[in-house]
């Protein structure tokens, strides 16, 4: 039997294994640079029943919170764009806050990392991300309120 052959030299195989790599370490650095854990759906679930404290922020604009995909139940829509323009002004309410669990959602945790990195700069200090989203709560079969078809 005959080995086959592929048209792939060592120089293309190299470039593959480059673009993958710079592809898996660019879907981490949003999670290095937030500084703060990341909880998978069933540890936020449990975490949201236990303390009745916990924040749920949802970072996604109004239309995405309120469309098809729905939101956590009793979450609090903020906007990432909005926390970044209004930081400056709510930083001296958020010390209230300072030891509030606080879970940050948006699709799929990338936006959260941003958001959950300015939350943390500003006084927060009970900050994580829910890993994956919405999308990975819903796939949990985790409830949501306000789901459209």
């Amino acid at each position: 039997m005959e080995t086959p052959e592929f048209p792939f030299d060592q120089r293309t195989v190299m470039s593959l294994l480059l673009i993958v790599f710079a592809f898996y370490i660019g879907r981490k650095i949003p999670r290095w640079i937030a500084g703060v854990p990341y909880v998978k759906p069933e540890e936020a679930r449990d975490q949201i029943a236990a303390d009745a404290e916990t924040l749920v922020v949802d970072v996604r604009s109004p239309s995405q919170f309120s469309g098809k995909d729905g939101h956590i139940a009793n979450a609090l829509n903020l906007p990432l764009i909005d926390l970044m323009g209004r930081i400056r002004h709510i930083k001296s309410d958020l010390g209230q806050y300072a030891e509030t669990p606080v879970l940050v959602v948006c699709k799929n945790d990338q936006l959260s990392a941003r958001a959950a990195r300015i939350l943390r700069k500003n006084g927060l200090n009970k900050v994580a991300v829910l890993d994956g989203g919405l999308k990975a709560w819903k796939k949990a079969g985790m409830a949501v309120q306000g789901a459209t078809a």
